[in-house]
């Protein structure tokens, strides 16, 4: 197990090494110059006070001395300087990391019990009524694209009902938590769609493979009820398969999101890259961008680990 994990851990180490030059490369093709985009929003610049910028960019070095220079400082956790909030590039993405984590964690609350409550209620009779009418919703859940159900919903709540505001975030500099609250809603509720249809399918096909076991049959032979033999049995050897999909869907919620953070205003991760693509923030998009790679690939990572820790009959080969 030890040889396996440091296996994985190298592994994930050199992709890792590789994504940050594949970004680099893919950033500096974008169009536009993030100093030129700074001079020309302050004309007052004295052209020493612009030399100076373009130096702090890194402007005029070639492509192969700025990508040693800005790995060597980000191994030091030097980011870089944000051409449009002018900060550091690591005082941005604090508090947009914890707005994005926030609605990540509201949305496992809901995503993991609903999906084991639906998935098992699904595996009981398959092909029956219920499981059909689960799986239709599994289905709606993963083929209604993000943007189209965020604008329903905000059409529909906030705009005719009133009863919930359309933005992500509240206008307050420290809104109670309530208020907090009551802006996540909505898109708690569109990443709860878009994660829990995937973990659905998957806990009702585990149950029912688990369903049909041996040791199950067993168990109800000797008079055990059918909670008993869901709850303390097949819902325990069913939630091997969970784990790694749970893991592996932290990735891509992680990176989901930028579509829900966008339209509904919530100032995380998403809206962030977004609005650094946008307005050619190369610092900002490069490291917004790497952290979603590394998010993803630590999922990936402890998704294996996990699955071969809970399951010893896979092979570490």
């Amino acid at each position: 197990m030890l040889r396996y994990t440091l296996t994985r851990i190298g592994q994930a180490v050199l992709v890792l090494l590789v994504m940050t030059v594949l970004l680099f490369l893919l950033i500096n093709l974008m169009p536009g110059d993030p100093v030129d985009n700074m001079l020309e929003g302050n004309p007052s610049l004295t052209a020493a006070s612009a030399a100076q910028i373009r130096e702090l960019y890194g402007a005029g070095v070639p492509l192969p001395v700025r990508y040693w220079n800005w790995i060597t400082a980000a191994v030091q956790g030097d980011f870089g300087y944000s051409s449009i909030y002018f900060r550091p590039v690591a005082e941005v993405l604090g508090p947009a990391l914890g707005q994005t984590l926030k609605l990540m964690v509201a949305t496992l609350v809901l995503s993991v019990p609903l999906a084991l409550l639906l998935g098992s209620l699904a595996s009981l009779r398959p092909g029956g009524l219920m499981d059909n009418l689960i799986s239709f919703f599994a289905f709606a859940s993963i083929s209604l694209p993000n943007f189209w159900l965020s604008l329903i919903l905000i059409i529909v709540f906030a705009v005719q009902l009133g009863w919930l505001p359309a933005s992500g975030t509240p206008l307050e500099t420290n809104p109670p938590i309530w208020l907090e609250v009551r802006h996540l809603v909505l898109p708690v509720l569109v990443l709860t769609m878009f994660f829990v249809g995937p973990l659905v399918r998957y806990v009702r096909a585990s149950m029912i493979e688990t369903l049909s076991s041996d040791f199950v049959r067993t168990a109800r032979s000797k008079g055990l009820s059918e909670p008993q033999i869901i709850i303390r049995h097949a819902l325990r050897n069913a939630l091997i398969p969970m784990v790694t999909v749970l893991a592996l869907g932290f990735g891509g919620l992680f990176s989901g999101s930028l579509v829900v953070e966008t339209i509904f205003g919530v100032l995380g991760m998403g809206k962030m890259i977004f609005d650094a693509i946008r307005y050619v923030d190369f610092n900002l998009a490069l490291i917004g961008l790497l952290l979603a790679t590394l998010v993803t690939l630590i999922s990936n990572l402890l998704a294996d680990l996990a699955y071969a820790w809970l399951d010893p009959r896979i092979s570490l080969k």
